[in-house]
This record gives structure tokens, C-alpha cells and sequence, in this order.
């Protein structure tokens, strides 16, 4: 998934998700903040950006953070949707993926991160 847009969509066909991950790494404001996985900033840099709440997506999670919207609507962090993703019997469907950053804010930012959804 892009740092540089908003919500980048993925199709899961029928079968059960036997495992998922992910590689690489992204930052909002490329070049002042050190780039981080689907978790999002945390420590001295969340406290930093922390007067730019406003820029978030979503408030309720971090800066930086990999959001996953369900086909239902429902916004969930990456790490719950992969750790709940391997238990859903019937995961079949659309599924969109972004860093938690409002659209006119991703211009700025750096990176992307693969996911990789095993299916059986």
C-alpha cells in the first residue's frame, strides 16, 4: 500500500487466510520523521506530531498507522485485522488499506508496505 493515497483496495477470494504480513515500511512528513511499519508511530515521534492530530484519519489510532476498512464499512488497525483475519470463517470479499493521514496530508509522506494474505 502507497503512503501517497488514500484508500488502495484488495479482493479476497473464497477460502480461509492461513496467514498475513507484511514487508517494508512508510513515514507521514518524509524526511522529519523516521519511517515505521503498520503500527504506526509510537514514543518520542507520536508526541512530536501530536499537535497535528487534526491530520489524522483517524483519530482513535496512530499517526502512521495502517487502517483496514471490511466490506461492512468497519475501520480497523492492520495488527487486529491480521490477528483476527486467520479466525473469520467466511473472509471472501473487498477490503481497502491506508496509512491513518488525511487525504490532503499524504502529499508529504514516504514509502509503502506490501501485504501478503495467504489463503487456503
Amino acid at each position: 500500500m502507497n503512503s501517497k493515497k488514500g484508500w488502495q483496495g484488495m479482493t479476497l477470494p473464497d477460502g480461509n487466510i492461513r496467514r498475513v504480513s507484511y514487508a517494508g515500511s512508510w513515514s507521514v512528513i518524509s524526511g522529519m520523521y523516521k519511517p515505521v511499519g503498520p503500527r504506526g508511530y509510537s514514543g518520542s515521534d507520536a508526541k512530536k506530531l501530536g499537535p497535528l492530530y487534526g491530520y489524522k484519519f483517524d483519530q482513535s489510532y496512530s499517526f502512521g498507522e495502517m487502517l483496514v476498512r471490511d466490506q461492512t464499512g468497519r475501520i480497523v488497525p492492520f495488527a487486529e485485522f491480521a490477528a483476527l483475519a486467520v479466525n473469520t470463517p467466511d473472509p471472501a470479499g473487498n477490503y481497502a488499506f491506508r496509512i491513518n493521514d488525511v487525504d490532503l496530508a499524504l502529499w508529504d509522506n514516504a514509502g509503502a508496505i506490501r501485504v501478503c494474505i495467504s489463503m487456503q
